[in-house]
């Protein structure tokens, strides 16, 4: 039965392989293919069927075993779930990636999951435990691809927080420490539009430019940064005449 659901999944006969599955499940509840079979059933409605309740409902059955070999993947599974579920949905997904940093993940799995928890600390407007947990990353693990957006979320939690001088502070920081490299755009446009909102137009071109100097004039950033550094020229030839 398994085999068959399997091949039913790769003809994209979906709703068959989750009978077929669900069929195994039933017919033989103490068979080592079971978990497997949930585990399947949970992903096909999460990803093809797209029934986030029923994909919530075996994800969830697979967490009640600490032994189970799917208690992670299943985790995961419905903490993706919940966010895609947005509203409140989010915040239970906020509490299964606190629950994940106190289980065995690889290194590399524990540092995602430690900055999708801070993002969503952000998102909720909880600014010092976001920042609390992505110095924690930082401390860490200070030389990760993961590094300068946990940085950038640093900066931009200060910034939403209203606290723009310690905003500016982290936007620098960053992007001194990568040496004006691409992993720090989104800190740099967050800098160069902070100078903006407090009329420093000199300061808020020369981050502009520096933003282009490490980009293809093809792409949208250097696009975006040339079109806000006509503009503010033209503010600045205004004030001027002014």
């Amino acid at each position: 039965m398994f085999d068959e659901a399997m091949v039913m999944w790769q003809e994209g006969r979906h709703e068959e392989a989750v009978q077929n599955f669900i069929a195994l499940t039933k017919a033989y509840p103490e068979n080592d293919l079971v978990d497997d079979s949930m585990f399947w059933i949970a992903n096909l409605y999460e990803h093809y069927l797209k029934d986030k309740e029923q994909a919530i409902r075996y994800y969830r059955s697979l967490t009640r075993d600490e032994n189970s070999e799917y208690m992670l993947p299943a985790l995961k599974g419905l903490a993706r779930v919940y966010e895609s579920q947005g509203g409140d949905a989010r915040k239970k997904a906020q509490l299964i990636y606190q629950k994940l940093q106190t289980l065995p993940l690889a290194p590399e799995e524990f540092t995602k999951n430690q900055l999708r928890l801070a993002e969503l600390y952000l998102e909720f407007r909880e600014f010092e435990k976001c920042r609390a947990e992505l110095k924690k990353l930082l401390s860490a693990n200070p030389n990760t691809k993961l590094t300068p957006r946990a940085y950038h979320l640093i900066g931009l939690s200060y910034y939403i927080e209203g606290q723009r001088e310690m905003a500016e502070v982290a936007f620098l920081e960053v992007d001194k420490k990568f040496q004006y490299s691409r992993p720090t755009l989104d800190s740099a446009m967050s800098l160069a539009q902070l100078y903006e909102e407090r009329d420093q137009l000199d300061q808020a071109i020369i981050v502009y430019e520096s933003i282009l100097n490490r980009l293809d004039g093809r792409e949208v950033f250097y696009q975006l940064a040339n079109d806000r550094i006509r503009k503010l020229r033209s503010r600045q030839r205004q004030t001027s005449k002014g």
